[in-house]
């Protein structure tokens, strides 16, 4: 037990001096064809890049920490942070050898993308995170806790300011769905409703909404379009799709 508590403790040193000094254009060789870092600065420690690019997403000013204790489990895990106007936030990543992906502690407001599946073309917003705990397994999200507020929504076709909402996220429910209901916070329309995201990532999310007192007469207008209201006026509406 001595020798092998010895042998460990050895790779640690070894590993962290390795990293504290290792400058992190040394990581560049290792990432994903789709993964790029564009000018790395600091160590693989304890470094940043100027813009970060997965696949077609895109965050600048991305900066993190290492933590080398998460070596003795074979894992890797950091604190990340951003510093994008359109992505700013922090989080702790832990990352296992198999893929899967541990994301805790993340706070983040990020521009709504508008024009990207499944956010119709002429909406803006912007989405307020705050996520205790999530696992990404297989590249899909399987587990979320915590919740994600839609401040300031608009739409252009009507041009209508809808106000926020929010989604809060519980526990996988049958079948290991991400479940998270939806509710309005501020603004003309009184939504309510369910999501429900499956480990294949394939989401589904059924509620009603009805116009408040005092919406505009186009927005009261448009809603005709889901159909007849109930006998409290309220108009069902779906979305489907995958991610």
């Amino acid at each position: 037990m001595a020798l092998r508590a010895t042998l460990i403790l050895a790779a640690v040193v070894f590993l962290s001096t390795l990293l504290v000094r290792l400058p992190a254009r040394a990581l560049l060789a290792l990432l994903p064809a789709d993964v790029s870092c564009a000018a790395p600065d600091g160590t693989v420690w304890s470094g940043s890049c100027e813009e970060l690019r997965i696949g077609t997403l895109r965050v600048s000013s991305l900066s993190w920490t290492l933590h080398p204790a998460a070596l003795l489990r074979l894992r890797l895990a950091a604190d990340i942070a951003s510093q994008d106007p359109a992505a700013n936030g922090h989080a702790q990543l832990e990352l296992a050898p198999n893929g899967n992906l541990e994301i805790t502690g993340l706070a983040a407001n990020v521009a709504l993308p508008g024009g990207s599946a499944p956010v119709p073309a002429g909406t803006s917003g912007t989405l307020q995170l705050a996520i205790g705990s999530a696992r990404i397994e297989d590249r899909h999200l399987v587990a979320l806790l915590g919740k994600i507020d839609l401040q300031d929504l608009h739409i252009e076709n009507p041009a209508a300011d809808l106000g926020s909402f929010e989604l809060q996220f519980a526990p996988p429910g049958q079948g290991g769905a991400v479940v998270g209901q939806l509710r309005d916070l501020n603004g003309p329309l009184a939504v309510s409703g369910l999501l429900q995201l499956s480990p294949a990532g394939v989401y589904d999310l059924e509620g009603t909404l009805a116009p408040k007192p005092g919406a505009s007469a186009d927005l009261t207008q448009a809603l005709q379009l889901l159909g007849a209201p109930d006998a409290q006026g309220r108009r069902a509406f779906s979305l489907a799709g995958s991610l």
